[in-house]
């Protein structure tokens, strides 16, 4: 079709240009836009932004709506249909928009293979012992190996993918834990974490399936509150699925996010297929209650293959750049791209990388920086900006297959500088477990706030807490059935479930045992109470908090038994129904 078709809202006039460049997203130049990608505008208000006209050299002339962002700089122009895949699409406005002349910018839709259009296959089934009181959850045995004073006083968070979502203490102990399943069949869980939204302490994760191999996956982002209830579930913008690597919320109350999708592109350069297969790694931030795209960066036509050690396999998806971590480093965003061993620093207003950190010695030429001894690094993950400015990452160390660059994996932190024209990292410290761990993937570092680091070492279901000489001062594994954490991770909660205390019992000659849960609460001590109803109750027994099912023997029972839930303080804080007894109840 000839022409542009030029898309205005009605009853907005058109404003004069902002004085500073409006962003635009996909970034002008792009080579892999999606299909069904919007085109997101930042730094304007949504009724500023005026005329704009869009055509496709195939599919020709797009019309659409306007989605305005919910922070009020920005807004998505959504095209009514789709675009075909390889074509070249042109988008006017009367803008300044950066990287461009004249408001003017064109970017590519790319040429795709279908590594996500089928789901992954499932978890392996959850073999942990079911709770009497509550024989839905099958809770993550946590297996204390060390414990001391010096471990921080947090909870413990861990994700063992097969069996679901859970929050320890030092003592292994389980107060709270949801399943995979959700209800469901199949689904598996990575990357759990408390963080803030809106100011308020939430849980977040994926969950979803996948397949390891293929990078199929279909998945979502989820955001519990302190009662937990689910208050967002959503998904990448503009078509792609949600990959289980990443889910930061932003200062600004967004999610970070990424997405993995698959390229046909000539890699016959590069020693590799004409008609190649390549998985271009996306970075989105997600307007959370809009579901607007406020960002979206590409590793392809951004970072070159030629900068990739691990080269391309003939009829094999190449891998070649595997990104796993995304954090917010003020105006912009720090990224850990695995199969490079290198950090970036991506600019947020135009989605141009800033600087380059790489950690192996290979291709020096990538490298933004002079490695100061003791700062190598390699197959990383988990990389984030610290407070005082210095980064804190993982340094897996070793990748199997193609070779190994330090004997131990560990947490690091660089501290970066550039003095005159010389950007330098040198090393502030290094923690490695006594017994040299070798984390072949997965893993995650965090620096807590008294200095402590916390350790997750991925595949080998093991997280430590070091002091900060070094010193182990907590360890934990979970069993060998059980399938790994992708991260762990220590935060302080406390949650307030919106459901009552659950409860079992049965008969044991003229006592009986009752088992007490209360999945998410802070519970310090349980009592038990017995008679013929409500009006006719005795406290027949109390235990501390044990776990969470605790489990307490009575030597009197009557035909009717409640526990009831005190606080650490002592306060009530809920009970149970009043059940017979060898019935169970939630």
């Amino acid at each position: 079709m000839a022409g542009f078709f030029s898309f205005v809202l009605t009853g907005v006039p058109a404003q004069a240009a902002v004085k500073k460049p409006v962003s635009v997203f996909p970034a002008p130049g792009t080579p892999v836009a999606s299909e069904e990608t919007t085109i997101s505008f930042r730094g304007l208000k949504p009724k500023a932004l005026g005329p704009v006209t869009v055509i496709a050299t195939e599919s020709g002339r797009h019309g659409g709506s306007r989605l305005a962002h919910s922070d009020g700089r920005g807004v998505s122009f959504v095209p009514k249909r789709a675009f075909v895949p390889g074509e070249l699409v042109k988008v006017r406005t009367r803008k300044r928009i950066a990287l461009t002349r004249n408001g003017d910018f064109n970017f590519r839709i790319g040429k795709f293979y279908g590594n996500d259009d089928k789901k992954g296959k499932p978890g392996t089934p959850n073999t942990n012992p079911k709770l009497e009181s509550r024989p839905d959850l099958k809770p993550t045995v946590i297996n204390v190996l060390k414990s001391t004073p010096g471990a921080t006083s947090g909870k413990n968070f861990y994700a063992a993918k097969g069996d679901g979502l859970s929050i320890s203490d030092n003592a292994g102990r389980v107060s709270w834990f949801r399943p995979t399943a959700f209800g469901g069949k199949g689904d598996q869980v990575l990357n759990f974490q408390a963080q803030k939204y809106e100011d308020k302490p939430v849980l977040t994760y994926w969950k979803g399936s996948y397949s390891a191999q293929s990078f199929s996956q279909i998945g979502r982002f989820e955001i519990l509150n302190r009662k937990y209830n689910k208050i967002a579930s959503f998904k990448p913008g503009n078509g792609y699925e949600a990959d289980i690597h990443e889910f930061h919320i932003t200062p600004r109350n967004t999610a970070m996010v990424l997405a993995y999708r698959g390229v046909k592109v000539d890699l016959s350069k590069y020693g590799g297929d004409k008609n190649g297969k390549v998985l271009d790694n996306v970075i989105q931030e997600i307007d959370i209650k809009s579901g607007a795209v406020l960002f979206e960066w590409h590793s392809i036509g951004n970072v070159g293959f030629g900068a990739v050690e691990i080269p391309p396999v003939s009829g094999v998806a190449w891998d070649y750049f595997h990104l796993n971590s995304i954090a917010s480093d003020g105006g912009s965003i720090l990224t850990s791209a695995r199969f490079n061993s290198t950090i970036y620093r991506i600019n947020r207003k135009n989605a141009r990388v800033q600087w380059k950190l790489r950690g192996d010695g290979v291709k020096p030429r990538t490298n933004s920086f002079k490695m100061g001894n003791g700062t190598t690094f390699a197959f990383q993950h988990d990389a984030v900006r610290l407070p005082n400015g210095d980064i804190s990452l993982f340094d897996n160390g070793v990748q199997p297959g193609v070779r190994v660059v330090n004997p131990c994996s560990a947490g690091l932190v660089l501290r970066l500088s550039n003095k005159g024209k010389q950007r330098r990292a040198d090393l502030v410290s290094r923690v490695e477990h006594p017994d040299c761990l070798v984390a072949n993937s997965q893993g995650s570092s965090q620096l807590l706030d008294n200095g402590n680091t916390f350790v997750g070492w991925g595949s080998l279901k093991q997280m430590t807490e070091f002091n900060p000489t070094g010193e182990v001062v907590f360890d934990a594994t979970t069993p060998a059935s059980t399938i790994s954490s992708y991260r762990a991770y220590k935060f302080n909660w406390k949650g307030f479930p919106k459901d009552r205390p659950a409860i079992a019992s049965e008969a044991d000659g003229e006592g009986a045992t009752v088992w007490a849960s209360w999945n998410g609460a802070t519970v310090g001590e349980w009592k038990v109470l017995t008679g013929s109803n409500d009006d006719d109750l005795n406290e027949v027994g109390s235990s501390v908090w044990k776990n969470l099912e605790t489990s307490i023997s009575i030597p009197t029972v009557g035909a009717k038994v409640r526990v009831v839930a005190y606080d650490p303080e002592g306060k009530q804080i809920g009970q149970s129904g009043l059940i017979d007894v060898g019935k169970q109840s939630r």
